[in-house]
């Protein structure tokens, strides 16, 4: 395996650990602070791996679930921006388009990014639960082993917390 590879491996093994503890919390601010930190070491990760739009996406949701966040602790309504970022990852997965593979990314974002739009721990966890397939499918075809193991942590995790 080369050397960017390993490197890309290990650093995705963070964001799992990140993802795993967050599904399991009460608490709104740590399902997001966790969400935050996976997207940071997903996209790190996707870069040494080749995989542009995992990368342009996840970077991209460090700044919608902090807006997220920021509007829930505001109470107010996340209908409009969950349009916009829809849209925005729409666009962005066109702009780092890595084939047809790409699609599994954005129906991903686009659950996930509802999800934290709501501020119920429950719903974030369901909607979470169905994007996992779709990151399954995309870290399978860019060789991502924290992915994988990640998708199904994540996937069991938020089943038992549900």
């Amino acid at each position: 395996m080369p050397h960017n590879v390993l490197i890309g491996q290990l650093i995705g093994f963070v964001g799992v650990i990140a993802v795993v503890i967050g599904m399991q919390q009460k608490s709104y601010d740590r399902i997001v602070l966790c969400k935050i930190l996976n997207s940071f070491f997903g996209g790190v990760h996707y870069i040494f791996l080749g995989g542009y739009t995992g990368m342009v996406i996840n970077l991209a949701s460090i700044f919608t679930s902090g807006v997220y966040w920021y509007r829930n602790k505001k109470n107010k309504n996340n209908l409009p921006f969950q349009i916009i970022f829809g849209i925005s990852f729409v666009i962005l997965a066109l702009l780092s388009w890595d084939g047809p593979i790409s699609l599994f990314v954005v129906a991903a974002k686009l659950l996930s990014s509802v999800a934290l739009g709501i501020k119920k721990p429950r719903v974030i966890r369901f909607l979470n639960s169905l994007s996992s397939p779709c990151w399954l499918v995309y870290n399978a075809f860019m060789g991502s082993i924290p992915g994988i193991v990640g998708e199904t942590l994540v996937t069991l995790s938020t089943l038992t917390a549900i």
